[in-house]
């Protein structure tokens, strides 16, 4: 510290030459002696930033800007920096207002008003999510006493036991097609079961295949990462 400005240029300007190559390291090196011998330059930090946002270290990022703005608050570089830092890492809420005053200062920027509105989009969603939020919510099957739920004396259909039969599967899918209901008794139970289904089955099946063999995926994969070789799903 307590070097010349003129000296620290001169290394900034290596680091600048390092950035041109694509050499983030070097230019992060080269940034960082300039700032050794003289910490009162905002732009050796605004350009430590943005060699750090391309290294994806963003924490630091962040830092190079929060200093280049306690050097000099009205620093556009600065913010715009940590803006792109900060929605990088998922801080919208602290990009978004970095994003507004880059485009109040820099009406003209077409890529700040386009980052601004994305966040704005990304922090009403998260703000939505919120609101409708309910932490440790009690499941509405609890207390639901469906073993001596009464079935209306009219109901003509299939009566489900403890266990789902061919019998009654057959039985309702009959009735479905000539548009009649099943008993709210036994829609409870048949929901009631494949939830215990979905709670205990894995969420991730791995299966193995054999060098040489193949494996053919039935059904709807939307949302689902086929992660196993020589699938062959029947559509195309």
């Amino acid at each position: 510290m307590g070097g010349s400005l003129a000296d620290a240029t001169e290394l900034k300007n290596k680091g600048n030459d390092a950035f041109k190559k694509q050499d983030w390291p070097g230019a992060v090196e080269w940034y960082t002696k300039a700032i050794d011998v003289y910490d009162k330059e905002p732009s050796f930090f605004t350009n430590r930033a943005q060699a750090n946002i391309k290294l994806e270290s963003y924490g630091y990022a962040v830092q190079d800007a929060d200093k280049a703005i306690e050097l000099d608050p009205g620093n556009v570089k600065a913010y715009y920096r940590r803006a792109s830092a900060n929605t990088a890492i998922l801080h919208h809420r602290e990009a978004l207002e970095d994003w507004k005053l880059v485009v109040k200062k820099a009406p003209g920027d077409a890529t700040a008003k386009l980052r601004k509105t994305e966040c704005e989009k990304i922090v009403k969603r998260d703000a939505f999510l919120k609101a409708i939020e309910v932490e440790d919510a009690p499941s509405a099957a609890e207390g639901l006493d469906v073993e001596h739920m009464a079935v209306d004396p009219s109901y003509d259909g299939p009566k489900l036991g403890d266990k789902m039969t061919l019998e009654f599967l057959e039985d309702m899918t009959e009735r479905f097609k000539n548009g009649k209901k099943l008993a709210r008794k036994y829609v409870f139970q048949i929901i009631l079961a494949v939830m215990d289904i979905v709670r205990n089955e894995p969420t991730m099946v791995e299966v193995d295949v054999e060098d040489g063999e193949e494996i053919t995926v039935c059904g709807d994969t939307h949302g689902t990462s086929l992660q196993f070789p020589h699938v062959h799903p029947p559509y195309s």
